[in-house]
């Protein structure tokens, strides 16, 4: 892949944005009782894409997986 810059915009699903919500929600209570900062939705699918991303890989019957270490 080349260097050049990907959009900025990603498009959800109405589902999708409710289950980032509620994942945002579960953690930040968490967070909260830790005494850390709180994070925004998007950051948080930021810290999701970082970690999974290198796991990410093609099944052999064609179906994306995300590999355990």
């Amino acid at each position: 892949m080349s260097d050049e810059k990907m959009s900025k915009t990603l498009r959800l699903s109405d589902g999708e944005q409710e289950a980032i919500r509620q994942k945002a929600i579960e953690i930040n209570r968490l967070l909260i009782k830790q005494g850390m900062q709180p994070m925004r939705d998007s950051e948080l699918v930021h810290k999701i894409l970082e970690k999974s991303l290198p796991y990410v890989r093609l099944g052999t019957d064609g179906v994306i997986v995300i590999e355990q270490e």
